[in-house]
């Protein structure tokens, strides 16, 4: 069994540390709850039950069937002149791509709702953690639909049996399109997703063979989208496929996969995967660099590897193992993790009591600081750790701390954003579908169409619902701390930095930020709360 924290060892640091890394930290108070308790009883109270409550969907999923709307005047479009039909096509992909757009916002805003939720903040870290493990992106698969339906598997499956989430994203009809596997026959298999599971999900280089991955490819023949262009394995814009396995497409040739012959299917070539060694380790190591920060030398990696065996690859219980381990508190590593742009912007919103920026300026947030929801670079997904942090990347931390501690008033702080596009994006304009008129001629609705004095209302309102008001700190700084530095600096630094010890030159600049005038006023305390924000020591505690 992995060692577990003694109760006597458990702190308030701790306890910070663990509510930062489990979700998206907290508040002093919820610091206070969790370290008045045992280890193990602060872990097992931040996951939550093992069974999911479902979120409410994504209002987009309530819509009129996109793809009805459009079929209806598609078949408008064969009795047009070529000419027109051409025209009418491009409008018609238009007004999906845009529609489609609206929607990944809203999603986007969703999801981060969610992980703002202090009762499901665990379960939506683990979701973030799958997120960028099978990464899948809007790039080839441009259905919110099919995103939203992955991102649902992850959550459904995140505190279950590993093998059933590996076998769910063998049949993602969201993996399916982004690794080719809706293309793949019994006459031509395709290689990539059986590359992947090996390579990125679950196994990692030199642990297959070539002849492993195209025997793989085989077994995987057959699983495909119930939906699509006729027998092509494509995605209609505004269609909602599901997974469907066609037995005529089935390669049902023996196969050999880790030296083991058989006629095997998708589900055996999993089973016969994480059977390997290099399986469990695979997996522990990686959950284990997520969420402390670095990863496992060899011996604590074999303690890990043991505990996932032992627990059957059990993920809810591992990740209770792990949290309650005494090295996830090692002082010497504290500082190593680099929060995600998520998790940055995330937590800060919950530290200083505000919610979340409006999803399109979120999304706009995220995108420059790198990790955009749904859209990961690759298959691989973002490589973490420091690579989070670089000059550019630095820099637009502090300026979009500014925005959320100081606001955004006058709006110049906002001129960068194209705001008939984060308009259009979320739905500030309202967009109708191209029509066919009874003359024949194609009749748009987009933004390009609308009343200049349309256009304007739509985007001042745009930008009313983006700007940001200063945050509220009336309840951050009592009215004793606001009397003494010290006092003040304090409750700063527990709320903020996680009660690590802040150097003497960052306590100088702490305190200069605030200036001197006591009693401190709201605007000295935000200067105070943003000179820590801006530290190199926020981006990692």
């Amino acid at each position: 069994m992995l060692s577990a924290l003694a109760a006597s060892d458990w702190d308030r640091p701790k306890a910070s540390l663990l509510l930062q890394r489990a979700g998206f930290g907290g508040t002093p108070d919820e610091v206070g709850t969790l370290a008045a308790l045992s280890p193990a009883e602060a872990a097992e109270s931040l996951l939550g039950p093992s069974q999911l409550v479902a979120p409410e969907p994504p209002a987009f999923l309530s819509e009129p069937d996109l793809k009805a709307t459009l079929d209806s005047e598609r078949s408008k479009l064969a009795a047009l002149p070529e000419k027109t039909r051409a025209e009418a096509k491009r409008e018609f992909a238009q007004f999906a791509r845009t529609n489609q757009r609206r929607h990944l916002t809203e999603l986007r805003g969703w999801w981060l709702k969610l992980m703002a939720d202090p009762v499901r903040a665990a379960r939506e870290k683990i979701t973030l953690f799958f997120h960028g493990h099978f990464a899948t992106s809007y790039e080839k698969v441009p259905s919110p639909y099919l995103l939203y339906q992955q991102n649902c598997l992850f959550r459904e499956k995140g505190y279950g049996p590993w093998s059933d989430l590996v076998l769910g994203v063998a049949q993602d009809p969201a993996m399916l399109i982004y690794l080719d596997g809706t293309l793949s026959r019994a006459e031509a298999p395709n290689e990539n997703f059986a590359r992947e599971l090996f390579e990125l999900f679950t196994l990692g280089e030199g642990n297959y063979t070539e002849q492993d991955i195209q025997e793989s490819a085989r077994a995987f023949t057959g699983w495909t989208t119930g939906t699509g262009n006729k027998n092509k394995g494509g995605l209609q814009l505004g269609s909602r496929p599901t997974f469907k396995s066609v037995a005529k497409w089935h390669d049902t040739g023996s196969k050999t996969i880790f030296r083991s012959t058989g006629n095997f299917d998708g589900a055996d070539v999993i089973r016969l995967a994480l059977a390997q060694e290099a399986s469990s380790r695979w997996i522990t190591q990686k959950l284990w660099r997520f969420y402390a920060g670095w990863s496992a030398p060899e011996p604590l990696l074999q303690e890990l590897v043991k505990e996932w065996q032992s627990l059957k690859g059990q993920i809810r219980p591992f990740l209770m193992a792990m949290w309650t381990n005494p090295n996830f508190y090692d002082p010497v590593r504290a500082a190593d993790r680099v929060k995600s742009p998520t998790e940055w912007l995330v937590g800060l919103c919950r530290q200083i009591d505000r919610p979340l920026p409006a999803p399109s300026l979120s999304t706009h947030i995220l995108s420059q600081l790198g990790q955009i929801l749904f859209e990961p670079p690759n298959v691989k997904g973002w490589d973490g750790g420091i690579a989070w942090i670089n000059t550019a990347s630095i820099t637009r931390r502090y300026e979009f701390g500014s925005w959320l501690v100081e606001g955004t008033q006058g709006l110049q702080k906002l001129g960068s954003l194209n705001m008939v596009r984060v308009a259009s994006e979320s739905g500030a304009m309202t967009v109708a579908p191209p029509e066919i008129s009874p003359e024949g001629m194609v009749v748009t609705h987009s933004a390009k169409d609308m009343d200049p004095a349309e256009k304007q209302a739509a985007t001042e309102k745009m930008r009313e619902t983006i700007a940001l008001s200063p945050a509220p700190v009336a309840s951050i700084a009592t009215s004793e701390q606001r009397q003494s530095p010290e006092k003040l600096l304090a409750a700063m630094a527990t709320r903020f930095l996680a009660g690590e010890t802040i150097p003497a030159d960052l306590r100088t600049r702490f305190q200069q930020a605030a200036g001197e005038k006591i009693p401190f006023t709201d605007s000295a305390i935000r200067k105070m709360i943003l000179a820590m924000v801006q530290s190199p020591l926020y981006q990692v505690t």
